[in-house]
């Protein structure tokens, strides 16, 4: 297996080359989201080994509840599910616009847009997301759509510049997010780390991050802030690495944990139509188990 710091040239030709022979904006047909047939596992598996993430849609939406959808991340090989602080009790999140309670407090349960991150990018490094998937229920009436990067791409960007930055993401403290307070107790401690770290479990490249510049604290380094600067300029330009895509009902994404963003959307008036997504995080690599 090519390995990104020892074997880095090859490494990133191969990670080129995949980019380019994938089908990454296509859809993956899906019969059956709670028993997957052998063919739409490997195809599934083949498109995240080539760009870390794939799209599928369910032939019949209706099959997609909630039980089919857990179902369907045990066959992707998300067995351990993450249950964050607004997730339901199955550990699956229902993603829609939340009015009151502590859901209402943060951005993916309203129609703002959510900038660049990772997902649980606060989480300790023992429980970290290597995985997650969103499933669309209801599309909103205009906006939410999803844009993209694969965060192998994002350290070849960097490191293709100059390794200094990357080396510098990948210090202990290159990023700390503040403690999470909540009517005055911390429910989460403050948390620091790498933002580019290889991962004990799997060997791969793993990634956190987040845009939102009141939610981190960058490590006050020349490197650290370069680095940053050069990031958040590659995500702030239309280009070839990003996609962008609208989940409709019946539609999903899964990913190794990769950058993704989401834009601002409106709901219609029409009761019962409102956004609405099924999300669920996983501390385990898609397919690392199977």
């Amino acid at each position: 297996m090519l390995d990104f710091e020892t074997d880095y040239e090859q490494w990133r030709q191969a990670k080129f080359a995949a980019w380019q022979a994938s089908s990454r904006r296509q859809f993956i047909p899906i019969v059956d989201p709670a028993a997957l047939s052998a063919q739409e596992v490997e195809q599934l598996r083949s498109q995240c080994e080539q760009s870390n993430f794939a799209l599928y849609r369910v032939e019949n939406p209706a099959l997609a509840d909630k039980e089919a959808i857990r179902g369907l991340v045990h066959q992707l090989g998300m067995t351990h599910l993450d249950k964050n602080l607004c997730a339901d009790n199955d550990s699956i999140t229902t993603l829609k616009i939340m009015d009151l309670g502590r859901a209402s407090g943060y951005i993916p349960y309203t129609a703002k847009a959510l900038n660049w991150h990772t997902d649980g990018y606060y989480n300790p490094l023992h429980q970290h997301i290597r995985s997650f998937l969103l499933h669309c229920v209801q599309n909103a009436a205009t906006g939410g759509e999803n844009m993209l990067l694969n965060h192998d791409l994002m350290y070849i960007h960097l490191y293709d510049q100059d390794p200094a930055l990357v080396q510098a993401l990948m210090q202990d403290d290159a990023m700390t997010i503040p403690a999470n307070v909540e009517n005055g107790v911390e429910v989460r401690g403050r948390q620091s780390g790498p933002v580019f770290y290889r991962d004990a479990q799997t060997g791969s490249l793993q990634m956190r991050y987040t845009a939102r510049g009141r939610n981190i604290e960058w490590k006050n380094a020349a490197a650290v802030q370069q680095a940053i600067a050069a990031i958040e300029q590659l995500l702030g330009n239309d280009n070839d690495l990003i996609v962008r895509i609208t989940l409709q009902p019946g539609e999903g994404l899964i990913c190794n944990n990769i950058l993704h963003g989401r834009s601002a959307f409106t709901n219609g008036n029409i009761p019962g139509r409102e956004r609405m997504l099924y999300r669920c995080r996983s501390y385990d690599r898609l397919f690392s188990n199977l």
